[in-house]
Formats: C-alpha cells, sequence, structure tokens
C-alpha cells in the first residue's frame, strides 16, 4: 500500500500523506497532479506578483486528499461494512506528523535564535496552534482583530491548510460512521451502496453555499474555516465514490480541460472573492484531472521521473518553503532578492529530499506489516512506538512554543514598565514630540537608549475596555476622565481606534484644562451620518448600529461644549450614494453630522490624522535601533496619504477646527519612526501610548486654540 503527500500554503491550502483509494498502487498522474500544485504554490509565495492566483495549488491539494481519504474510506466501508476508526487515525498521524513536528521544531528554534522579540509571541503562539492542528482558527480569529490585521506573516502560517485536513480526517470518517448506523437494517442493499454518496453530496453543497456566503459576509474567516474548505475535499471524495469511468477519448479532453481550469486560475485570481465560487474553477479543474486518469497532459508528464519525484516530497516542499521565506530575511538582514529567492527555492528541496528520506519514509514503513505475522507484529509495536514518539512531541513543542511566547511577553512587559517609569518620572527631559519643536532646546544628545525598548513596542498600548467598541460590539461604550465638576466643559472624544489611541493624551489634556472627557470609539468606525464601508457586509452592518446608537446618544444628551474627532483616513470610505463617490460620500457624513451639533451649540475640533508608518516598522526599529531613522523612515508622501476626508469637511463646516500634529512626528521630507529617542509607532497604522503621551502637551496646547477659531467661525445663534 503506497502513500503520498499533499500541499498547504500561508494564502490557501491543504496537505497530507495518504493511501490510495482502496489499497489501489500509486497513481503517477496523481504525483504529477502534486508537482504541479506544489509548483504553483512555490512560485506564488516566491514571487507573488507574476503569479498572483498560485495559491490555487491548495485548493488542487484539498482535492486529491479528499479523492485518497475518501477512496479508502469508502472502499473500507463497501468491503467490510465499517470503519475501523482508531486504525485509521493512528495511520494519519503516523504518517504525517514527524515531518510536521521536525519543521516546527525547527522553526521554535529560529524563532527564539533571530527572530526580534517583538514578535516572538505571535509565532510562537501559531507554532503552538500549528502544532494542535487549529492553525487555522488562530488565523480566523486573526482576520477578524482590528489590531492584528497588519501583523506580519509567520513562518508557520501555512500551516493553516493541514489544520483544515486533519480537522477533516477527523470529522469525514465519523459522519461516515454516524450514517452507516443510521441507516444499518433501515435500507436495502441497493441502497446501502448510495447512501454514502447522496450523504457526501449534501454535505458538500451545503458547504459550497456556506463558502459562498461566508466569503460574502466575512472573507478572513471564511478563508480559513474548515467549514467553507470542506466542499473542496469532498469534491475529490464524490469522484472516488462514483468510480466514473471515461472513455479513452473523454479522458483526454477531461485531462486538458481540467490542467486548463487550474492554470487559468493561477495565471488570472487575485483573491478577490475567494474561497466563494469562483474556488470551483481549480476545484472542478483537479477533479478533472483525476477523472482522466493515464491521460492528457498532467499524466504524460507524470511519466518523466523528476515530475513525479516532486510529487513524492511535495508535502515537505510545503512544509519548508513558508519558514524558509519568511525566517531568512531575518538572517540576511534584507529583503528576498532574485538571488535569495532561487537560493530558498535550492534550499527547499534539498530539505524537502532529507526529511522525505530519513524522516517521512522510515518512520511511515515502521508501522506496516511484512513478512508474516510475526514481522508484522514487530512492525505493529514499532509503529506504536512511532506513534507515541510522535505524540509525545506533539505536546513538547506545543508546550516550547507557549512558554516561550509567554517568556517574551514578560520581558517586553518588564521593559516597557522601566521605560514608562522613565517617561512619567519627570526627568525625560525633551523625549518624544518635543524633539521637533523648535522652541525646545537642549535636545541634541539624548544618548542611545530608545523609550519604549523596539523590542516592547508592540505592546505599548493604552487599554480601556470601557472606551472602546470592538469588532462584534455594536452598543455605545462610554467612559469619562477629568473633572467630576458639573461646571466644567463637557468633551466628548470620539472616532476610531486613532481616536483611541490618543487615550492617555486625553487624560492629562482633560487634567490640565479641568474637562470632562467622554471618550467613545469603536474598531474602524469614523464620525458621521453616512453609511460605513467596510471589508464585509458584518463589519459595516455592526458599525452602522454603532454609529446610530452615538446618534442616539448625541440626540438624548445636552450639547457637548467640544467634539474631539479624529479617524483612519487610511481606513474605510462611506458607501456612495447615487452620483457622489465614496471620498465625496465620506467628506459629505462628517460634515452633516458634525453641522448637527454646531446647530446644537457643540464646536468640533478634528485632529489631523496621523502618518503611517511602514510595513514592517517596530520590526525595523528593533533590528535597526542605532540607526532607526535612517534606515526605517518613510517618505511624507507615502505616509501621508493624499485625501483628507477630516480637513476637507473642516474647510465645509463652519464651527468647525483642525489641529496637526504631523510637524511632531515628520520632516518637511520625511516621516519618523523614532522622534526624541521615542518609538512612535507600535504597528504600521497606530502610535506607541509612550509617544502619544509627549504629545500631550501640544494637545493641550493647540485644541483651546482650535476651540476658539471654531468659535469664531461658528454660524450666528
Amino acid at each position: 500500500m503506497s502513500t503520498a503527500a499533499t500541499v498547504a500554503d500561508p494564502g490557501p491550502g491543504a496537505g497530507a500523506a495518504t493511501d490510495a483509494p482502496g489499497g489501489r498502487a500509486q497513481r503517477l498522474d496523481i504525483q504529477g497532479l502534486r508537482a504541479l500544485a506544489v509548483g504553483l504554490v512555490l512560485l506564488y509565495h516566491l514571487w507573488p506578483n507574476r503569479l498572483g492566483g498560485g495559491f490555487v495549488g491548495v485548493d488542487v491539494f484539498f482535492v486529491i486528499s479528499g479523492f485518497l481519504i475518501g477512496g479508502h474510506l469508502l472502499a473500507e466501508l463497501g468491503s467490510t461494512g465499517r470503519i475501523r476508526l482508531g486504525r485509521f487515525w493512528v495511520r494519519r498521524a503516523r504518517r504525517l506528523l514527524p515531518a510536521s513536528l521536525l519543521v516546527l521544531a525547527a522553526v521554535t528554534v529560529a524563532v527564539l535564535t533571530i527572530v526580534p522579540l517583538s514578535a516572538r509571541e505571535d509565532f510562537l503562539h501559531q507554532v503552538a496552534g500549528s502544532a494542535l492542528y487549529v492553525q487555522n482558527w488562530v488565523l480566523a480569529d486573526q482576520a477578524v482583530d482590528y489590531l492584528a490585521i497588519d501583523a506580519a506573516p509567520a513562518p508557520v502560517q501555512h500551516y493553516w491548510s493541514l489544520a483544515v485536513e486533519e480537522q477533516l480526517y477527523v470529522a469525514l470518517p465519523l459522519v461516515l460512521v454516524a450514517g452507516l448506523l443510521l441507516t444499518r437494517g433501515r435500507v436495502g442493499q441497493r441502497a446501502r451502496r448510495w447512501w454514502p454518496v447522496a450523504l457526501l453530496g449534501v454535505l458538500a453543497v451545503a458547504s459550497l453555499a456556506w463558502s459562498v456566503v461566508s466569503t460574502g459576509t466575512g472573507p478572513g474567516v471564511a478563508y480559513f474555516s474548515t467549514l467553507t474548505r470542506a466542499w473542496e475535499f469532498l469534491a475529490g471524495a464524490l469522484l472516488a465514490a462514483t468510480r466514473v469511468r471515461l472513455g479513452p477519448v473523454p479522458r483526454l479532453v477531461a485531462g486538458t480541460a481540467g490542467l486548463g481550469a487550474i492554470l487559468l486560475a493561477a495565471a488570472t485570481f487575485d483573491g478577490d472573492g475567494f474561497p466563494g465560487a469562483v474556488a470551483l474553477v481549480p476545484v472542478l479543474g483537479a477533479v478533472l484531472v483525476l477523472a482522466a486518469h493515464d491521460r492528457g497532459p498532467v499524466a504524460w508528464a507524470s511519466r518523466w521521473r523528476p515530475v513525479s519525484w516532486l510529487g513524492d516530497v511535495s508535502y515537505a516542499v510545503y512544509l519548508w518553503h513558508w519558514p524558509l521565506i519568511v525566517l531568512v530575511p531575518h538572517v540576511t538582514d534584507e529583503p528576498l532578492g532574485t538571488v535569495q529567492k532561487l537560493a530558498v527555492a535550492v534550499v527547499t528541496v534539498v530539505l524537502a529530499w532529507v526529511s522525505t528520506a530519513y524522516v517521512e519514509h522510515p518512520l511511515r514503513a515502521a508501522g506496516g506489516p511484512r513478512g508474516g505475522a510475526r514481522a508484522g507484529s514487530r512492525a505493529g509495536r514499532r509503529g506504536t512506538l512511532v506513534l507515541a514518539a510522535t505524540l509525545v512531541t506533539t505536546l513538547a513543542v506545543a508546550a516550547t512554543a507557549v512558554l516561550g511566547a509567554r517568556s517574551a511577553v514578560r520581558e517586553q512587559e518588564d521593559q516597557l514598565a522601566e521605560a514608562r517609569a522613565r517617561l512619567l518620572s519627570g526627568d525625560a527631559g525633551c523625549l518624544g514630540a518635543a524633539a521637533m519643536d523648535p522652541r525646545v532646546t537642549g535636545c541634541e544628545d539624548l544618548g542611545d537608549t530608545l523609550v519604549p525598548p523596539p523590542s516592547s513596542a508592540s505592546i505599548d498600548d493604552y487599554v480601556d475596555p470601557d472606551c472602546w467598541a470592538f469588532f462584534g460590539v455594536t452598543e455605545l461604550r462610554l467612559c469619562g476622565i477629568g473633572s467630576d465638576d458639573p461646571a466644567a466643559p463637557r468633551v466628548l472624544a470620539v472616532g476610531d481606534s486613532h481616536s483611541y489611541g490618543y487615550l492617555p493624551a486625553y487624560e492629562i489634556l482633560a487634567e490640565q484644562l479641568g474637562w470632562h472627557v467622554d471618550v467613545a470609539t469603536r474598531a474602524g468606525c469614523s464620525w458621521g451620518t453616512r453609511p460605513q464601508g467596510g471589508r464585509t457586509e458584518t463589519y459595516a452592518s455592526e458599525c452602522n448600529q454603532w454609529k446610530q446608537a452615538l446618534a442616539d446618544h448625541l440626540a438624548q444628551s445636552p450639547p457637548y461644549d467640544v467634539i474631539l474627532t479624529t479617524a483612519d483616513q487610511g481606513g474605510y470610505l462611506a458607501e456612495p450614494g447615487d452620483g457622489e463617490s465614496a471620498r465625496e460620500a465620506t467628506v459629505a457624513g462628517h460634515r452633516e453630522a458634525w453641522a448637527a451639533e454646531v446647530a446644537r451649540g457643540s464646536v468640533v475640533v478634528a485632529l489631523r490624522d496621523y502618518p503611517a508608518g511602514d510595513a514592517d516598522v517596530v520590526g525595523c526599529v528593533e533590528e535597526h535601533e542605532d540607526d532607526a531613522v535612517d534606515r526605517c523612515s518613510r517618505p511624507r508622501d507615502e505616509a501621508i496619504g493624499a485625501f483628507d476626508a477630516l480637513a476637507r469637511a473642516v474647510e465645509q463646516t463652519p464651527g468647525s477646527a483642525l489641529v496637526d500634529l504631523r510637524d511632531l512626528m515628520c520632516t518637511e521630507d520625511t516621516c519618523l519612526p523614532v522622534v526624541g529617542n521615542v518609538v512612535v509607532y507600535r504597528n504600521k497604522a497606530h502610535l506607541t501610548a509612550s509617544f502619544v503621551r509627549t504629545l500631550a502637551p501640544y494637545l493641550v496646547e493647540r485644541v483651546p486654540v482650535a476651540v476658539e477659531r471654531a468659535r469664531r467661525s461658528a454660524p450666528a445663534g
């Protein structure tokens, strides 16, 4: 009985070693299809701009795995009338886990030794999730995490598709056993043959329908969900179950058309609408190639030894390639160029050959019966020992990763506490924004110490859930800070996470000006009357419900003296109405909301949005601490977008004014990652709480001036 491996990928995928259906000899055409799929994935990850749809190679692997595993289970069910669950799961674990754990162990060592501290927690948590085969749900959770959207890809991110397959390896035999128990003694001989096909067909249709719906409402989660990917696996199982037999000419047509569909998807897809209905193209293409069997371009190419060999090591190629792509730049301190990418490809293939030949194949063979009952018994004992050692290693890798992540967090927290103590001690001199103030002197020599330490910048935020509505929250969460004097000016600070990020400065502003400030913020939601656009229908709907809750609060409360607002100008625009653009709708929404409150006696002060950092600004500062300003700065025209809805709305709304703090973060040409020895960003879209505290004196200075300017421009009466 022969086995082979499949593959997965950080964007889409699957991977597993499996038997041919019913114990038949390994088919060369399947090895060729694997070689094609892993080649697409590898090219996509090394040169994504050249092959934007190469991620569909993973969908091809889902189909192959479904065909092999589904065929194996159905053959056993048809010949014996039962499915031996324990034996099935033991074989899967023994054949898949050793190579997988080898790569995870290597990645764990690399993360602990060469990856910056700021990235270790996330990377190691993903190692643990991968070892336990729940990585797809870890990434699904991050896909809806507003503050993790811009997180750097982890070196084991590709294990999500392996997790999907493992979960299906558990679920599919259980579903078939349940069907067997429900139909036993209740159906005739003919029905006993066809009920598994009908059951798998119903499940496949349900999964496909859910994939289409979920991709429209929540594409981030849909991409990683087992429920939205199951139909691809079941498509292969249905092909094995129906035992399609075509003549030579139809097989040739099917094989050619199937290859064409896969290549078309790889060449033209860009991820939009995936994995919904568009995934039918590569999935049906893979089904056609499998149905063609020994005919068609893939089958013919499989007869060439290098192609079938690549198919044989495809599982290991998948396991090794992504960690190398992510980790090599941490060693070379440079992005991958063409030479480095070619080297990664070569090293990937070499490591795949070594791990397949000396880990995967020997351990897989350890449990195979050979040479009679006594030899079979010895092999069975060896297989049990291999399985036991594998499971122990799984727990060890997961535990090491979790402990390493906790250690990284503790180290970051200790560093951050020391930095905050220094910043708040009063001895900070002109740390932070003051270094950009031409009125401040004595900032020339601040030493080399950065606040916070770059390795802890990613956790340097200010958390108060009473002021913050996260994804999934639609009610208004309002917290009050500052003066409790009923006569104190009443101020509302409202907006998205960029407004929430100013909370440390709002506290200082409220204290020094004697104001009472209510803070109401929500992930990705700006203050305006127009319906919010967003990544998904669910996101937009929740945001609009929150906006309505905000409008209700304003209508039911006495007018605020001042309303402070800001929003990410690189974020989501409003939904356009007839005859207007999304940008025009966004400005109009601000103007309409502001004007209504100005008419009630409030003034509106908009804080101009701050510049965005580079994609990996935190990691860059950590790796280039001594020359971060030179290595990690961003051109001003890139960091500050051309569209500024807040500024345009101020121009169109009497009774409003603008406060601009960008002069404290940028020179005339460049926006800085470190200002006055304070690290500016905790990720590319959010400021560190330490830097925000250094902005507070300038809010205290500039906001009252803007308030007076807004009052002078307000309509009379």
